[in-house]
């Protein structure tokens, strides 16, 4: 009987030993949670700010495509003028000999 209350007191520090690893474990297990959702979360901003650079540069792009397209059709409308007038001057010219 003598021996009960030294049992009983390895059981009770054997009992808090686990109860303290328990604490621990819950407090490892919530810091990994909190590094985890930081992690999440710059994630998600890192992607959302690679989509947002890639619309970016897209309308950029479309907007640098359009005004190309716009000189272009300049151009042509410039050359189609000045190869009407040149014909146009031929047809004068070629005329004015005739008489």
């Amino acid at each position: 009987m003598s021996n009960e209350p030294i049992a009983n007191l390895g059981k009770d520090a054997e009992h808090h030993n686990a109860e303290m690893h328990i604490r621990h474990l819950r407090e490892t297990i919530g810091v990994i949670r909190g590094q985890l959702e930081a992690n999440r979360f710059e994630k998600d901003a890192a992607v959302q700010q690679a989509v947002q650079h890639s619309a970016d540069e897209i309308q950029q792009l479309k907007s640098t495509a359009t005004s190309l397209r716009d000189e272009l059709e300049s151009l042509r409308f410039e050359k189609d003028a000045a190869v009407q007038q040149a014909v146009q001057r031929s047809a004068d010219e070629i005329q004015q000999l005739k008489s």
